[in-house]
């Protein structure tokens, strides 16, 4: 599950592009998520098999979305269900690195 991922997400305002990398310690997750020009610290996470989870909070001045991540590996593609306190939102990440 380690690497450097490639997400698009496909919201109400249109496709978002981010990345996301995820280093993984045992069955615990950390990584950073960049997107809409910001950097999220993800901390907290759990890695079970091919699967994770983590929740965090994107703030700015403008911004405060909450969210919880679940995830599965299939090969390089990561298949990810976030729920937000902007919605629901299902997208991929590529592994690039």
């Amino acid at each position: 599950m380690d690497g450097i991922y490639e997400i698009t997400i496909n919201s109400p305002m249109g496709p978002i592009g981010g990345r996301v990398n995820l280093q993984t310690n045992g069955n615990a997750m950390n990584g950073i998520l960049e997107i809409m020009g910001m950097k999220n610290k993800l901390s907290n996470g759990k890695v079970k098999g091919n699967q994770c989870y983590f929740k965090g909070n994107i703030k700015n001045n403008a911004l405060n979305i909450e969210y919880e991540i679940m995830g599965q590996l299939t090969g390089n593609i990561l298949n990810i269900y976030a729920k937000t306190n902007m919605g629901e939102f299902k997208l991929q990440g590529k592994k690039v690195g």
